[in-house]
C-alpha cells in the first residue's frame, strides 16, 4: 500500500518461472506491460502497450463465430474462416476470449496487486535458495510503472528475495536514486552506441540512457549492474558498433560482465497475434562466427561476456 493506504496495483502480462537468463541463479521473472520504446526487433511486442489488448491466434481458431457474436462493440468479423478485428472498436473487454472454446482469443495483460505477485514469486523460494536466484522484474519497461515497480522491490526485500530489474535505460532520471536503493541488481541494455541509429530504430534518446547508466554506476557500483547487448544482424553486430558499445560502457565507469543476447525470429507469431504482423521485421540469421568475433572483440577490450541463448 502507498502512504495513503491505497493498495498499489500494476498491469502485468506474464510470470515466467525457472528463468535462467534474467540474472543469477534460477529466477521467477515478472513481465510488466508498457514500454516507451518501439524497438524494430522487439521480441515481446505485446509488452509495448500500457493497456490490456486482445490477441488472436489463427491456427487455434475453429471459425465457429462465437467470438463475433459475443462482441457487443461489433469489433470482430469473420472473413474467409478467420476473425478480423477492428482495433478502433475493440476495448479488450474480454467477451471474445470468454466465448472462445479453443483458446484462439486471449486478453493480454491483467491487473495484479503487489501481494499477489510477491506470493507467486515466493512460491519458488526453494529454487532461489538452492541456486542463488530470485525475482526479476522485466517488461516492457518496468520503470514505466514506477510506483508498482518500487512497491514490488520493497516487498521482495522484506521477504528476503533477491531482486533484479531489466531496463532499457530510457526513463526519467528522477527514478534513478530509488531504483538504485531498492534493486539488488540492474540489467541494463545497450542497444546501439550511435544516437541517430538508436533513435531511428527504438525511439530512445542516447543522452538519457547514458546519463541513467552513469548515475546508476555511481550510486550502486558496477558490481550491482550487468550490461546487456542485444545482437541484431545488420544493426549493431559490426565491429564499429561493438567498439562503440565498449567505449560507451568504459567512459561511464563500467568494465564488468556483458551479456550478449543473440537475435532470433521467433517473435513473428507474437506480432501476428496482436494484429501487428505487418510491422514485424525479420533481421535474418545471426551467424555463430559473428558471435565469436564479437566475444573476442569485447574480450580484447577487457570485458568478460556471457551469451544468453
Amino acid at each position: 500500500m502507498n502512504d495513503c493506504g491505497v493498495e498499489i496495483k500494476g498491469l502485468i502480462f506474464d510470470i515466467q518461472r525457472y528463468a535462467l537468463y534474467d540474472g543469477p541463479g534460477i529466477r521467477t521473472t515478472v513481465f510488466l506491460k508498457g514500454c516507451p520504446l518501439k524497438c524494430a526487433w522487439c521480441h515481446n511486442p505485446e509488452s509495448q502497450s500500457a493497456r490490456e489488448e486482445a490477441s488472436y491466434f489463427g491456427e487455434k481458431c475453429a471459425a465457429c463465430g462465437a467470438c463475433v457474436k459475443a462482441c457487443a462493440a461489433g469489433a470482430l468479423a469473420m472473413k474467409k474462416r478467420a476473425v478480423v478485428r477492428d482495433p478502433r472498436k475493440c476495448s479488450a473487454c474480454g467477451a471474445c476470449a470468454a466465448a472462445c472454446e479453443t483458446g484462439a482469443m486471449e486478453i493480454i495483460g491483467r491487473v495484479a496487486t503487489v501481494a499477489e505477485i510477491a506470493d507467486a514469486v515466493e512460491a519458488d523460494r526453494p529454487f532461489y535458495d538452492e541456486s542463488g536466484g530470485g525475482a526479476t522484474v522485466s517488461g516492457g519497461e518496468p520503470t514505466a510503472q514506477p510506483d508498482f515497480l518500487f512497491a514490488l522491490l520493497e516487498e521482495f526485500r522484506k521477504r528476503g528475495i533477491h531482486s533484479a530489474v531489466e531496463t532499457c535505460g530510457a526513463f526519467n532520471n528522477s527514478l534513478v536514486s530509488r531504483l538504485a536503493e531498492l534493486a539488488d541488481l540492474v540489467l541494463f541494455d545497450i542497444k546501439h552506441p550511435d544516437p541517430g541509429i538508436l533513435k531511428e530504430l527504438t525511439g530512445a534518446n542516447l543522452e538519457v540512457v547514458e546519463r541513467n547508466l552513469s548515475n546508476l554506476i555511481q550510486l550502486k557500483g558496477e558490481s550491482a549492474l550487468i550490461a546487456r547487448v542485444p545482437l541484431i544482424p545488420g544493426v549493431n553486430t559490426d565491429e564499429t558498433s561493438i567498439e562503440g558499445a565498449a567505449v560507451l560502457l568504459m567512459r561511464n565507469g563500467y568494465r564488468g560482465l556483458v551479456h550478449l543476447m543473440p537475435y532470433n525470429s521467433m517473435a513473428a507469431t507474437k506480432w501476428q497475434k496482436i494484429g501487428r504482423g505487418g510491422e514485424y521485421r525479420n533481421f535474418g540469421a545471426l551467424e555463430e562466427d559473428t558471435i565469436a568475433k564479437i566475444v573476442n572483440q569485447l574480450r580484447e577490450a577487457g570485458f568478460k561476456t556471457f551469451i544468453n541463448r
